[in-house]
């Protein structure tokens, strides 16, 4: 949700066109997953007339990419694979509305290790990573259930949402897609959002998240949203890292957008616990960042972030959230951006640079290594 209130801030948020019909069609509605820009969705979407369901839309994203890095881990240093093959069906307006998205995808992070698209979908939220059902009883109140992207943070879950290909170390310590119920009221310039779910993807229903947006005017946006467990889970998988899933985690996002410009800094705080059962003691973090883009045109863009955390250890067998107990690391990347129609490509250089770094946890083969440097180029269409 927070990515859906914010992307409405990015000069290249989505704009959905008219659909085919004989007689002037009303435009559609705008339609998900939300789009950060600068990539967005065809102006003519494709769309067929269900009955009594009304109008359903469908959504095509093939994209590809090519990567290469300094001081890989397990992964190869040079790789060629796809980002996204996926269809979305859905709904976008009236009281009853869904969503449901189909495909292969890669989630890929600063500072982790690369995984390969195919194997990722099958570790994580499998080939229906998205699918939910949205009821609109009135303009200002909403509830939906399903499979949904957290409400926490600023980056989407699929690199087409995203300015930037890879995803940045704060969204690191989120979650990412929940199991969820979710309830959404406005109030004038003001949108609260409240959800009961799964966290990361854990399959215990133990974790609430709060949203709250206000608008001050078309260019300006303040958000805050909190999320955490109400009770200790020890399941641990590639989707469900046992120390995230049982953190507390609260961002303050602003955002500001005029003319070509789009700045969006934010704050986050993250809290562990102890967890007596595999014998770690609590561990927080602090973390900064600024995503900015400016459009030099309607074809070419050039987004950049910027990011620092520092995590802390509260005991001498601290959880570690980054590289190793009390680790704090700084990235920066930038993603120029070409698009052509609904075509589109997009180079990527990104650096992370790591201090406190405990041996065995940083970079390379041998974890030793305290930085990386990656470059990746991503192409594609969306449809």
């Amino acid at each position: 949700m927070t990515k859906a209130i914010l992307a409405a801030f990015g000069s290249a948020l989505l704009v959905a066109g008219p659909a085919l019909a004989e007689d002037a069609p009303a435009a559609p509605p705008a339609l998900g997953p939300a789009l950060a820009g600068p990539l967005s969705y065809s102006d003519k979407p494709i769309s067929f007339e269900a009955g009594s369901l009304g109008d359903i839309y469908i959504t095509g994203i093939g994209t590809g990419f090519l990567g290469t890095q300094s001081n890989s881990t397990v992964e190869a240093a040079s790789f060629a694979d796809i980002s996204n093959a996926a269809a979305i069906i859905q709904k976008a307006d009236g009281v009853v509305q869904f969503l449901v998205h189909v495909g292969a995808y890669n989630h890929e992070t600063l500072g982790f290790s690369y995984t390969k698209a195919t194997r990722f979908t099958d570790l994580t939220y499998g080939v229906v990573p998205q699918a939910y059902v949205k009821l609109v009883p009135s303009a200002n109140f909403s509830i939906q259930a399903g499979i949904m992207p957290t409400m926490i943070g600023l980056e989407g879950p699929f690199t087409f949402q995203n300015m930037n290909i890879d995803r940045g170390m704060l969204w690191g310590q989120e979650n990412v897609l929940t199991r969820q119920v979710q309830a959404n009221f406005t109030t004038g310039k003001l949108a609260l959002s409240l959800s009961f779910g799964d966290g990361f993807f854990s399959g215990k229903w133990n974790w609430i998240s709060g949203l709250a947006t206000y608008t001050f005017n078309s260019s300006n946006a303040l958000t805050v949203v909190a999320g955490g467990p109400t009770s200790t889970n020890y399941k641990s998988t590639f989707a469900t890292p046992v120390f995230q899933n049982n953190s507390t985690i609260v961002d303050v996002i602003y955002s500001y957008s005029s003319g070509k410009f789009l700045i969006q800094p934010y704050f986050q705080y993250t809290s562990v616990p102890a967890l007596p059962l595999i014998g770690t003691d609590g561990a927080e973090s602090w973390s900064g960042a600024v995503l900015a883009r400016y459009n030099f045109s309607d074809s070419f863009s050039l987004p950049v972030r910027f990011e620092y955390i520092d995590t802390k250890a509260k005991g001498p067998n601290a959880a570690s959230l980054i590289n190793g107990p009390g680790a704090n690391a700084f990235s920066f990347t930038i993603t120029p951006t070409y698009k052509w129609k609904q075509f589109f490509v997009r180079p990527e250089f990104s650096v992370v640079s790591a201090s406190d770094v405990t041996p065995g946890l940083g970079f390379g083969r041998d974890g030793l290594a305290k930085s990386q440097v990656r470059g990746r180029l991503e192409f594609g269409v969306i449809f």
